[in-house]
């Protein structure tokens, strides 16, 4: 070590105490803020290198592989790494470390130059890999660098963010480090500022993996390869001249996607050049129905084509990406043939977000019936026909909410469509203070459910942009580390553990992962292993099965609860659609598919694309549905001359392209005694009707007076007894004039009969009743005076009368017809 320029034994332990005291004081302060002992549940929150706080996932998404976002004005000097090889070396190997610094200050720095130190401190647990990863400027107790042949000078950097290349080399066997260890690796750049002394400007740190021996029990590592893209599929589809049907796409920017510079074209190229290192295929059916679609003639929307699209419309364009969709269909199926369901796993068809409509209590519980049987539908039946076209054997019962953050409602909602696995993030499902070691990934949740837990730290190590070689550099070197430190946890206890990327993961990701997994097999402290060994590995005790509450951070990019309730509506709506159409087949395809696109997982990181993509498809569904309609009459008025008995014609109009069953229309009178509409079997006609047509159909009416009488006619339909409204009510005035004479007459005169029965009826009891004599009172209508002797000059009689009862309506009617039928 005296080679290297470091001090006399005692001052070096004297540093390398003081460094300890700060690594373990940082690890302190980490798990006091709130992180789990167990190394399994990442050990740490950090910034800037480290990994994101589980509670504010999507707010930071720096990921481990990323230099320091801001500048410390005491420390201008950024030092990055562009490459660090070998990433894993070996003691008889040369350490080489590329890259920059850059002055980001406000003043030129001279006298300056670069200096590498490895610190000979072992961090053998990931809290302290944590806890180095969160520290990103100098320190007092850093270790002195190596001595100047392992420095290199830099000229004068001007401010305005100049910077200068730099390369350090130093033999691993001068560092005299223990082997199976991981160590920290810093690159200082050390100026004068102001003319003032030269002292650390900044830091990079990284990690350094040693390990020279074979282990005995490798780390068993499963990783996820997503396929999945935002949907573009239409609910309408294009009719050529031909009547040729072509699948309608919102742009054509997949064509390029699919392409071998493309991110999916290099996810299926990336992926099956490490197809030893036993990648799970997780796969969007929808994707490869679209790639389907797209590889005979389809269009693209260029405007408005709610209404349907048609070459009379000129809304659409032809796609142009017939010839990448065919192209990487073939290499994606040779891909993945050989495969079992083990290594296969799809997806419910569109990727639906668990998370969103599990947490949708706001829009009620039919909004939630609603999702969850199109989500059965997709889970038993779109998700395997999106994929047999791949004639490849997938798992189809595998659960994979956002980011794998779940809580019970997410464990509920997969449960009850039929996944009996599910991936959670390890923030969600943390373990028990007591345990020391990461555990196995697989977890018993009960009700049949296994739960395959994601290292919360590895998926946030490729969770940001590894767009730039120091992104990628710093990634890697995270990942080895981590991986390393789980191995030397327990060396002679074998674990499984699963590491999760984002489910869109970017070329550039793709590839530091795939790197990253090389360069930790070539180690030889992990061995690569199928989705399904680490779901059937048996659970380790103590490891976490009660999730803990759902992050807020990431409950911000669910989907809303208006959003929801609009598209549980839609599925109303097309449920009647279905109802009374003659084949409702297409219809619920193309609909429902719609409907669980609306709800992507994919939409969380797009929220713009996705309202928009809702809101198209509410509007198409709607306008279908509005299709079949009563049409309003012109000027809201019928006017009826001439007769007391007409007809009133209602006119259905059927817009779909095929026809119409149980469907029925009634039109119904506000004033019926002045306007009738003929008899009750009358007032509800069933319509049947071809594609593109109109049907009238004339509803018998009887006016009795003069006048405007409003009108309303209403569709309806029935399913399974029940009669619901179809579409909106139409409202109309029908306007009755000149009625002719004699049917006033005729009601005239029949009221005039009734009239002079009725006072029939009373003269004649009037008259019965003086025949009788008056009533004991000698008052009322039908009291006889004393002053009228009766006709034989005698006195009256004064007797007890009751009251003459009152004669009911229908009997005045029927002695007026009597008296008319007596009349000469």
């Amino acid at each position: 070590m005296s080679e290297l320029g470091i001090g006399r034994g005692g001052e070096r332990a004297w540093q390398r105490a003081r460094r300890a005291g700060t690594i373990l004081l940082a690890a302190g302060l980490t798990l006091g803020s709130g992180t789990a002992l167990a190394p399994a549940a990442g050990a740490a929150q950090f910034q800037a290198t480290g990994a994101v706080s589980a509670q504010a996932p999507t707010a930071a998404r720096a990921g481990a592989g990323r230099a320091p976002a801001s500048v410390n004005a005491h420390y201008p000097a950024v030092v990055t790494l562009s490459t660090i090889s070998p990433s894993a070396p070996q003691s008889k190997d040369t350490l080489t470390v590329t890259g920059t610094v850059t002055n980001a200050g406000s003043v030129p720095i001279t006298s300056l130059h670069v200096g590498m130190w490895v610190s000979p401190d072992k961090l053998s647990e990931r809290s302290q890999i944590a806890a180095v990863a969160s520290i990103t400027t100098p320190q007092n107790d850093d270790p002195p660098e190596l001595d100047p042949p392992h420095q290199q000078s830099l000229p004068t950097l001007a401010p305005g963010a100049t910077s200068a290349p730099f390369t350090l080399t130093v033999k691993i066997s001068d560092l005299n480090l223990d082997s199976d260890h991981v160590y920290q690796l810093a690159v200082d750049a050390q100026g004068s500022v102001d003319n003032g002394s030269a002292h650390p400007l900044g830091i990079v740190r990284t990690f350094l993996p040693l390990f020279s021996s074979t282990s005995d029990k490798p780390t068993q590592v499963a990783t996820l390869w997503p396929l999945a893209d935002p949907p573009r599929v239409q609910p309408q589809t294009y009719t050529d001249p031909q009547q040729a049907e072509q699948a309608v796409l919102t742009d054509d920017t997949l064509a390029s996607e699919l392409g071998v510079e493309g991110r999916l074209g290099q996810l299926q190229l990336i992926g099956n050049s490490i197809a030893s290192l036993k990648p799970t295929w997780v796969i969007d059916p929808d994707l490869v129905s679209t790639v389907l679609a797209m590889e005979t003639k389809y269009q693209v929307v260029n405007g408005d084509d709610t209404k349907g699209a048609t070459a009379a419309c000129k809304c659409t364009t032809p796609g142009t990406g017939l010839d990448a969709a065919k192209a990487w269909r073939t290499a994606l199926q040779a891909a993945l043939t050989g495969l079992t369901s083990q290594q296969v796993i799809s997806l419910p068809a569109a990727d639906p977000d668990l998370a969103s409509i599990a947490h949708n209590t706001a829009a009620g519980s039919s909004t939630l019936t609603n999702l969850k049987q199109a989500l059965g539908i997709a889970n038993s039946d779109l998700g395997q026909v999106g994929l047999n076209p791949l004639q490849v054997s997938a798992s189809h019962t595998v659960a994979w909410p956002y980011q794998g953050y779940t809580d019970s409602s997410v464990f509920s909602l997969a449960h009850s469509i039929g996944d009996t696995q599910i991936i959670a993030n390890s923030a969600s499902l943390p373990d028990s203070p007591g345990l020391t070691y990461t555990p196995n990934a697989a977890r018993s949740l009960g009700n049949g459910m296994t739960g395959v837990v994601a290292d919360s730290t590895l998926a946030e190590i490729f969770a940001g942009d590894l767009s730039t070689p120091t992104a990628q550099t710093m990634a890697e070197q995270r990942f080895l580390a981590e991986t390393l430190a789980i191995t030397l946890e327990q060396p002679g206890l074998q674990r499984s553990i699963l590491v999760q990327p984002p489910r869109d993961m970017s070329a550039s990701t793709a590839q530091t992962l795939a790197k990253s997994l090389k360069d930790a097999v070539a180690g030889k402290w992990i061995t690569p292993v199928s989705f399904g060994t680490v779901a059937q590995a048996t659970p380790t005790k103590g490891a976490g099965k009660a999730p803990t509450a759902y992050p807020s951070a990431v409950r911000k990019s669910e989907l809303s609860g208006d959003s929801l309730t609009e598209l549980a509506k839609t599925q109303d709506q097309l449920d009647q659609l279905a109802n009374v159409v003659v084949n409702p087949a297409p219809l619920r395809t193309a609909f429902g598919s719609a409907i669980l696109r609306s709800v992507s997982t994919q939409w969380r990181t797009q929220a713009a694309p996705g309202a928009t993509f809702r809101s198209n498809a509410v509007a198409y569904l709607t306008n279908r549905h509005e299709a079949v309609s009563i049409l309003p009459k012109p000027g809201g008025t019928v006017t009826l001359p001439g007769s007391s008995s007409a007809t009133i014609p209602i006119t259905v109009q059927n817009d779909l392209p095929q026809g119409v069953r149980n469907l029925q229309v009634e039109l119904t009178s506000d004033n019926p005694t002045r306007l009738s509409v003929g008899n009750s079997a009358s007032k509800t006609l069933v319509v049947t009707t071809g594609g593109n047509t109109k049907l009238t159909l004339k509803f018998p009416v009887q006016a009795f007076a003069n006048g405007p009488v409003p009108m309303t006619a209403q569709l309806f339909t029935s399913d399974q007894g029940i009669e619901t409204m179809y579409g909106l009510p139409v409202s109309f005035n029908v306007e009755i004039t000149q009625l002719p004479s004699g049917v006033i007459a005729v009601m005239a005169g029949g009221g005039l009969l009734v009239l002079l029965a009725g006072l029939r009826l009373y003269w004649k009891r009037k008259k019965n009743a003086a025949l009788d004599g008056p009533d004991e009172t000698g008052d009322g209508p039908d009291d006889v005076s004393g002053d009228d002797p009766t006709p034989d000059g005698t006195e009256p009689r004064v007797f007890e009368t009751s009251e003459p009862e009152r004669e009911p309506v229908a009997d005045l009617r029927k002695a007026s017809r009597q008296d008319r039928e007596n009349a000469p």
